[in-house]
């Protein structure tokens, strides 16, 4: 095994000819951490480093001419091979093989592996790696993309709770004054226990047009859209600017139950007199049957 920081190295014992290491590509790490939202309480995000994962890549061994070589066979298998070929090629020339072999002994010992070794490996730590940290990328190294996952895998892949890292705010009562920080992520989720029954949709407005639903997105922090609806369809993400903040847009939701009852927020958002933060000011009132009014503010 070749140690990380050694793959570099080059012989040149033959005259003219340089020994090296061709590596190929890294593979996809061994392991992710599974995301909270899907596994609960096994290897969490707090726990992610007990993770054990990997990479690994194999090395051949190559060579090719820095000058003249004077030795027609392997001038020739050179021109062959536009000047770069496996050590194996010029190891069948009677004459040189002896020296070629050498050359690859010496390179042996700069790599740190013993010198009778013919093929050679290296992994790494995928410790920091992107592919270790989100199950998502690793399935897309393993699988090309979403498309080519097997049916299954595609289900427990989007489980995962891709807004997992913004702040939480319940609204559990009937009047909630929240304050903002601008261009930070807040996600707002309806208690269940507000009304009875199952919420079976949610629509929000703001300044009357209608609030994007994102049936799936991979990254709630980098979604471009300031305000939207998660993916469940029911809890709101807001991540506004200070200019945004600054105009006091009016947020409007209905949420439909199961039961005939139907729940009405007015979110409004207004500027703190001489400070840097924004409230974010709820007005939640419970309207049975279907007829809808807004509630005062």
């Amino acid at each position: 095994m070749v140690p990380i920081g050694s793959e570099d190295h080059v012989d040149t014992s033959f005259p003219n000819v340089e020994l090296f290491v061709k590596w190929s590509d890294w593979s996809c790490c061994s392991a992710c951490c599974c995301p909270k939202a899907v596994c609960k309480q096994f290897e969490t995000s707090s726990r992610c480093k007990s993770v054990e994962s990997y990479q690994n890549r194999h090395g051949e061994f190559m060579i090719r001419p820095t000058g003249e070589i004077g030795n027609d066979d392997l001038d020739q298998l050179f021109r062959e091979n536009e000047n770069l070929m496996k050590l194996s090629k010029g190891m069948n020339i009677s004459g040189i093989s002896h020296l070629l072999d050498q050359s690859r002994e010496s390179l042996n010992r700069k790599l740190g592996v013993p010198k009778n070794t013919l093929k050679v490996f290296q992994i790494k730590d995928c410790k920091d790696h992107i592919q270790k940290m989100d199950c998502w990328e690793l399935a897309k190294c393993l699988y090309g993309n979403s498309s080519m996952l097997p049916e299954k895998e595609v289900a427990k892949i989007e489980e995962r709770d891709v807004c997992e890292n913004a702040s939480i705010y319940v609204l559990r009562n009937a009047y909630n004054i929240l304050s903002l920080t601008p261009e930070k992520l807040y996600r707002l989720q309806i208690d269940r226990k507000i009304n009875t029954g199952s919420i079976l949709s949610a629509n929000f407005t703001i300044d009357g047009d209608p609030i994007e639903k994102l049936p799936h997105i991979r990254d709630c922090a980098h979604q471009p859209k300031r305000i939207f609806q998660h993916p469940n369809g029911i809890d709101l993400i807001v991540r506004m600017s200070e200019e945004q903040l600054s105009k006091n847009p009016k947020i409007i939701a209905v949420i439909s139950y199961q039961s005939p009852a139907r729940l009405e927020i007015v979110v409004e958002l207004v500027s703190k007199t001489g400070g840097k933060k924004r409230e974010l000011v709820l007005f939640l009132g419970r309207l049975l049957g279907d007829s809808i009014e807004l509630c005062p503010y």
